[in-house]
C-alpha cells in the first residue's frame, strides 16, 4: 500500500489520537513513501516529528529492491503511537496473529476492538470469502471503518477474485454499514497474449483461437471502499438475485427473511418518498436505513 490511504483516514477523522487501533489484514509493506507523508502521519497523531535519519531510512526502503526488506506499515505506526495488530498465515515483523482466513474465527480479545481495519489486497487471495468478511466485521467497533483496496478488473494473473461495486453496496445494506467512499483508480494494464491465455475469435467456445489485436490490452482497476459500522449485529451475507428468472424458494426466503423484509420496506419507502419528499431527505434516509430495523443503535444525524 502507499501512505495516501493512511492520510485519507486521518484527514477524514477515522484515525485520530482517540481512535488509533488498526487491524491490518496481512501485514502491509509501504511502497514509495515520501518524507512529508511520514511526518504528517506522525504529527497528526500528536507525536514529535521523527528525526531525519529515521525518516530517510523508511523512505529509502519503501522502494522495493531485490534481497532487501521493504518498509512495513508497522514501522510507521510505531512512530505515530498507533496501536497496530495484523493477522496472517506467516509470522510478521510486529504484533502479527497467526490466523487462517479460510478456517479460523477472530480471537475473542480482538472482537469489536479496532477503529480501523485495512484490507489492502489480501482477501482476493483467499478462497473462503465469507470467513474473510465475517472476521473483518467482527473486528470493527461500532463507529469504526474498514478500508478495502482490492482488484476490480483486469487482474487476470493475480489472486482468485475481483470485486464489484454491487458486492459492497449490498454487503453494506445487509450489515448496516454506511458507505463513506466507493471509487475506482487506475492500476496499469494486462496484455492477454503475454499471459498465455487462449483467445477465441468470437463469443462462444465454438470459435477458433485468434489474436485480439487492440482488445488484447485490458486495463486494471482498483476498487477503494470505506465502510463504517453503524450497528452491533452478527455478520450477514447479502443475497443477489437480480438475474434469476423465478421466485425465491420458501426455504431460501425464510433463511433471508429479515434481510428481504428490510429490502422490501426500504424499496416501498423509497417509492413513496420519491413522490413526496425532497431528494436531500431521501439521501439522508438511505444512509440511515438501519433505523428502520428498530435497533435504536444506528446514528441519527438530521439533515
Amino acid at each position: 500500500m502507499n501512505l495516501d490511504a493512511v492520510i485519507y483516514l486521518q484527514r477524514n477523522g477515522h484515525l485520530t489520537g482517540s481512535k488509533n487501533r488498526i487491524l491490518d489484514i496481512g501485514p502491509q509493506t509501504i511502497y514509495f513513501a515520501r518524507a512529508e507523508q511520514i511526518i504528517e502521519i506522525v504529527e497528526r497523531l500528536g507525536q514529535p516529528r521523527p528525526d531525519a535519519m529515521t525518516v530517510d531510512r523508511l523512505v529509502h526502503f519503501s522502494t522495493p529492491r531485490a534481497d532487501e526488506r521493504t518498509t512495513m506499515l508497522s514501522e510507521i505506526t510505531d512512530l505515530a503511537n498507533i496501536e497496530y495488530e495484523a493477522i496472517d498465515v506467516c509470522p510478521g515483523l510486529k504484533n502479527t496473529n497467526i490466523l487462517d482466513l479460510n478456517f479460523d474465527e477472530l480471537p475473542s480479545r480482538l472482537r469489536g476492538h479496532f477503529d480501523v481495519v485495512l484490507n489492502f489486497g489480501t482477501t482476493e487471495h483467499i478462497v473462503n470469502q465469507w470467513n474473510c468478511f465475517e472476521v473483518m466485521h467482527d473486528a470493527m467497533k461500532v463507529g469504526g471503518v474498514i478500508y478495502h483496496q482490492l482488484p476490480a478488473s483486469g487482474y487476470l494473473d493475480h489472486g482468485y477474485f475481483c470485486y464489484t461495486p454491487l458486492f459492497f453496496r449490498e454487503l453494506a445494506q445487509a450489515n448496516g454499514y454506511e458507505i463513506e467512499c466507493l471509487a475506482v483508480t487506475h492500476a496499469g494494464e494486462n496484455r492477454i497474449d503475454a499471459l498465455g491465455i487462449t483467445c477465441l475469435a468470437g463469443d462462444t467456445m465454438l470459435n477458433e483461437p485468434a489474436h485480439l489485436a487492440d482488445n488484447n490490452r485490458v486495463p486494471q482497476l482498483n476498487l477503494h471502499v470505506v465502510l463504517r459500522k453503524t450497528i452491533d449485529q452478527a455478520f450477514r451475507p447479502s443475497l443477489e438475485i437480480a438475474t434469476t428468472h423465478g421466485q425465491l424458494s420458501e426455504r431460501m426466503r425464510a433463511r433471508y427473511s429479515d434481510l428481504l423484509q428490510l429490502q422490501d420496506r426500504v424499496e416501498a419507502l423509497q417509492s413513496e418518498l420519491d413522490r413526496t419528499v425532497s431528494p436531500r431527505l431521501v439521501r439522508w434516509l438511505q444512509k440511515n436505513y438501519a433505523l428502520l430495523r428498530g435497533s435504536g443503535r444506528a446514528p441519527v444525524r438530521l439533515p
